[in-house]
């Protein structure tokens, strides 16, 4: 507050500009006054026209002195009313509009805090949704693992599958061996026994004329031989076709997993195909995990190419075997014709 101004300043200010005809205003009273801040006027000027009313009541409030002519005072009169209703309509406009610029505010700020509850809601519903895509994500993520791990052990159970099918194909390349051993013992014990009964024959050709007797007990007994060699032959034969029989029923079980296997490899193989194609966005990070199945499907199908392989080498093996078996057969048939007999000479 500035020094020296009082409330009984800037009422006498004030009088004395309604007295002059001029109505009074904060720059006015600190005209008249000649020194004040806004401030401090302001205040006091607020509350002279509080207590204008009351004043103007009073009759001697506003009294000109006695020396005052009457007309004058009856100017001053009227001026004075002029300035109360000026004052009065300018205070009412600058309180209209006051109360408009507060409504406006106070229409702008609801209109704000509408918008502000709209954009709070729209973020709540925002961030639910987001809360829900990531629920429905981490469970396709976990799904399309367990199918993943799934896979694979499907993968592992073929992969065991096509160890125990090598293992059936080992063991039946080694009854075909042994079974081949057997017959080429055979074939050297029927090769054996013709020469022993060329040899007699032709010993007894030399000695028919002299030992006729002796040479039919020796063909008798070389018969024998002959027909326990046959039977012992047609026991092995039976046992080597039984062998083969039982090799190629071991075979055809082979080729049952191989294509029990084989169907197992495309089932995985569209399957994996299939779970890579869904979850391409969502599951890249188990790429590596798909080429690494799909490696394993590579070499699962290198491994039953070989194995098929070895089948069809398997079977060639079984054909050559049938074959010298007849020929065999029919060895033994053409020796045991009976021989072309000379008359003997009396």
């Amino acid at each position: 507050m500035a020094t020296g101004i009082t409330e009984t300043d800037v009422w006498a200010a004030a009088d004395a500009l309604l007295l002059e005809g001029a109505r009074p205003t904060i720059e006015r009273v600190r005209q008249k006054i000649g020194r004040g801040s806004p401030n401090t006027v302001s205040p006091h000027l607020e509350t002279w026209f509080r207590a204008l009313g009351a004043r103007i009541k009073d009759p001697g409030a506003f009294s000109a002195a006695p020396e005052i002519p009457d007309p004058i005072a009856q100017a001053a009169s009227h001026f004075w009313e002029a300035a109360l209703a000026a004052a009065r309509s300018e205070q009412v406009q600058a309180y209209q509009q006051r109360w408009e610029e507060l409504a406006k505010e106070g229409e702008s700020f609801a209109s704000q805090a509408e918008q502000l509850e709209q954009r709070e809601a729209q973020l709540l519903n925002r961030e639910r949704d987001l809360q829900e895509g990531l629920k429905v994500a981490t469970a396709q993520l976990a799904a399309a693992e367990d199918r993943l791990q799934a896979a694979e052990e499907r993968l592992q159970a073929a992969e065991a599958q096509l160890r125990q099918r090598d293992k059936t194909l080992a063991a039946a390349q080694d009854t075909l061996a042994d079974a081949r051993a057997a017959n080429q013992a055979l074939l050297a014990e029927a090769d054996l026994a013709r020469d022993k009964h060329t040899h007699a024959l032709t010993a007894q050709d030399a000695r028919h004329a002299a030992h006729e007797r002796r040479w039919l007990n020796e063909l008798d007994a070389e018969r024998s031989a002959v027909k326990r060699l046959q039977a012992r032959l047609d026991d092995l034969q039976a046992t080597s076709l039984q062998q083969a029989d039982q090799q190629r029923l071991a075979l055809a079980a082979a080729q049952e997993q191989q294509r029990a296997a084989e169907q197992d490899a495309r089932l995985l193989r569209a399957q994996a195909l299939s779970d890579a194609r869904q979850h391409q966005t969502e599951a890249a990070a188990h790429g590596q995990a798909l080429q690494a199945a799909q490696s394993r499907e590579a070499d699962l199908a290198a491994r039953l190419a070989a194995s098929s392989a070895q089948c069809d080498e398997l079977l060639a093996q079984l054909k050559s075997k049938d074959a010298q078996f007849n020929d065999l057969a029919q060895r033994l048939l053409a020796d045991q014709a009976p021989p072309r007999h000379h008359d003997a000479t009396p």
